[in-house]
C-alpha cells in the first residue's frame, strides 16, 4: 500500500521513504506506515478458521461466517490499519513536495507530477485487480501462482527506480517491465481463460490514488496556513454531514450509474478527512526539523503524559468495540484534559501531536451516538475522526520514543520506506512460491480450529514480508509511485 502513495525514491530525495537522518525524514511517519503495514498483512492472513476472537477481525465481518454486515458498530484493531496508512500518507505531503517547491516548480509542475502519480497507481490498482483474478483459473494452481510471481516480476521493472550509471538503461528497465505487463494481461486472458476487467481492481490503492492526488494539492494550496487547511477539513467534514444526515447532495448523480464507477466516486474523498490531519502533522514534524527543536531527555511527567494517551487510545479501541460508548467518551475526555495539563508547560512537537489526535478522537466518540454507532463500512464521520486521532495519537507516540527516548522502531520503518513492495510480496511470491512447495495448504490445515496456529500463521507470513521489504530497503531498491 496509500495507495502506495509516496514517492519512492533513494535517500537523496526527501519523501515518505526512509527512516534515518537523511534531509527531510523522519522515522516515526516511516514507523506508523510500518505499522499499519504489518497490519494489513497480519489481517489478511491470520487463521480464519482458527477459533480467534471476534476482535481480531473486521468487526463487521466477524466469525464464524465471516459475511459482511453493515448492522454491526464498533471496531477492532483490524479496522485501524487503512486509516493509519491513510494518515501516513498525509503526514508525507509535506515532505514529499517541499523540496520540488524549492527547487522552483510551480503550480503547473507540481499538478503535472501528481497527476502522473495518480495515474501510475491508478494503473497498478487494476493490475493487481486483474493479475489477482488468476486464482479462479480452471488451469492448475502451478501455473496461476506462477502468473502471479511473473506479475510482480513485471510491476519490480516497471516501478523500479534502478540507480544505474546511464538513465537510459533505467528507463529500458522500466520499459521491459511494461511489457512483461502487457504480456501477462495476454497470458491471463487468452492462456488462464480469465477475461480482463476494468471492473476489477484494488480498491485500496484506487482511494489512495485520489486521496493523494486531491490531498497533496490541498496541501499546495494551504502550505503556508495551517488553519486554512483546517478549514478545508470542516468543509470535507461539513458535506459528509449533510450527505449523512440530510441527504442534500442526493440530486448528484453516482459516478456508478452513470458509468464511470470504475474509476471513480465522490466518497473517496471522504478520506481526505484523514489525509488532511494527517498532512498538518506531517507539517508540524518538518517544521520541528527546520527549528531543531531540543531533544532534552524525557521527564517523568512527560513519559507519563504519553503513556496515558496511548493507554486512551487503546480504552477506546476496546469501549467502542463492546458498546460501552458513554464510559468511553468520559474516559477519552479526561484523558485528553490531564494530557493537557501535564505537558502544557512544556510544550513540544510530540505532545502538539497526541494532543490533536486526543481531540480528533474525542470529537470521534460524541458523533458515536449520533451515527448510530461507528462502522468502518459503509464509514461515517465517528471513523474518520476516532481513527485519524488514534493514527496522529500514535505518531506523537513514536516521536516522543524517537526524539525523547532515542528509540527508533527500524524494523518498522524500514518496512514503511517501501510500502508498495510490502504490500504486493505476499500475495504474489511469498504465498505463491509456498503453495507451490506445496507448504501453504500445510500451514491452512494446521490453523483450522487451532487458535495458536491462527497466530502463528498471521505472524510468520507477516514475519517473512517484512524481512524481504527490509531486504530491498537496505539495499535501496524502492519501487516509485
Amino acid at each position: 500500500m496509500a495507495s502506495t502513495v509516496k514517492q519512492m525514491k533513494t535517500s537523496s530525495t526527501t519523501s515518505l521513504a526512509a527512516g534515518g537522518k537523511a534531509q527531510g525524514r523522519v522515522s516515526s511517519i516511516d514507523s506508523l506506515r510500518g505499522l499499519a503495514i504489518f497490519g494489513m498483512i497480519l489481517c489478511a492472513y491470520i487463521g480464519w478458521h482458527s477459533d480467534l476472537p471476534a476482535w481480531m477481525f473486521h468487526a463487521q465481518l466477524p466469525p464464524p461466517d465471516y459475511a459482511f454486515s453493515p448492522d454491526v458498530r464498533g471496531i477492532t484493531w483490524v479496522d485501524l490499519v487503512f486509516p493509519f496508512f491513510l494518515f501516513s500518507m498525509g503526514a508525507a505531503f509535506p515532505f514529499a513536495m517541499k523540496k520540488r517547491i524549492s527547487n522552483g516548480a510551480g503550480a503547473a509542475a507540481i499538478s503535472g507530477w501528481l497527476v502522473r502519480r495518480w495515474l501510475i497507481l491508478v494503473c497498478f490498482s487494476f493490475v493487481l485487480g486483474n493479475a489477482g483474478s488468476a486464482s479462479s483459473s480452471q488451469c492448475s494452481p502451478v501455473w496461476s501462482n506462477l502468473f502471479l510471481i511473473g506479475t510482480w516480476g513485471g510491476l519490480f521493472l516497471a516501478l523500479t527506480r534502478f540507480s544505474f550509471s546511464k538513465p537510459a538503461w533505467n528507463r529500458a528497465a522500466n520499459a521491459g517491465g511494461v511489457l512483461i505487463l502487457a504480456a501477462a494481461a495476454v497470458i491471463l486472458q487468452h492462456a488462464l481463460g480469465v477475461p480482463l476487467s476494468k471492473d476489477k481492481c484494488d480498491i485500496i490503492i484506487l482511494i489512495l490514488a485520489y486521496v493523494s492526488l486531491t490531498g497533496s494539492l490541498i496541501w499546495y494550496f494551504t502550505r503556508d496556513s495551517i488553519a486554512a487547511r483546517w478549514l478545508v477539513f470542516a468543509a470535507v467534514w461539513a458535506v459528509k454531514a449533510l450527505d449523512s444526515y440530510t441527504g442534500v447532495f442526493s440530486f448528484i448523480p453516482d459516478a456508478g450509474s452513470a458509468g464511470y464507477g470504475w474509476i471513480f466516486k465522490f466518497e473517496y474523498l471522504q478520506y481526505l478527512m484523514i489525509a488532511i490531519p494527517g498532512s498538518i502533522v506531517g507539517d508540524m514534524m518538518m517544521k520541528r526539523n527546520a527549528q531543531g527543536e531540543a531533544g532534552m531527555k524525557a521527564g517523568g511527567k512527560e513519559a507519563a503524559a504519553a503513556i496515558l494517551a496511548s493507554a486512551a487510545a487503546i480504552f477506546q479501541l476496546w469501549g467502542l468495540f463492546t458498546r460501552h460508548v458513554t464510559a468511553d467518551i468520559a474516559v477519552t475526555a479526561c484523558a485528553a484534559a490531564a494530557f493537557a495539563l501535564m505537558t502544557w508547560k512544556r510544550r513540544e512537537t510530540w505532545s502538539d501531536i497526541v494532543m490533536t489526535g486526543m481531540l480528533l478522537m474525542t470529537a470521534g466518540t460524541v458523533f458515536d451516538p449520533i451515527d448510530g454507532g461507528i462502522r468502518k463500512d459503509w464509514c461515517n464521520i465517528s471513523y474518520l475522526l476516532v481513527t485519524s486521532g488514534m493514527a496522529a495519537v500514535t505518531a506523537g507516540a513514536f516521536l516522543f520514543l524517537e526524539t525523547k527516548q532515542g528509540i527508533r522502531l527500524s524494523w518498522l520503518s524500514r518496512c514503511g520506506q517501501n510500502p508498495m513492495i510490502a504490500y504486493t510480496i505476499t500475495g504474489y511470491v511469498t504465498v505463491p512460491v509456498l503453495s507451490i512447495a506445496g507448504i501453504m495448504p500445510l500451514i491452512f490445515k494446521a490453523a483450522e480450529g487451532s487458535p495458536f496456529m491462527g497466530l502463528v500463521q498471521g505472524f510468520g507470513i507477516t514475519a517473512i514480508m517484512m524481512a524481504l521489504t527490509i531486504f530491498f530497503t537496505d539495499r535501496k531498491i524502492f519501487w516509485r509511485s
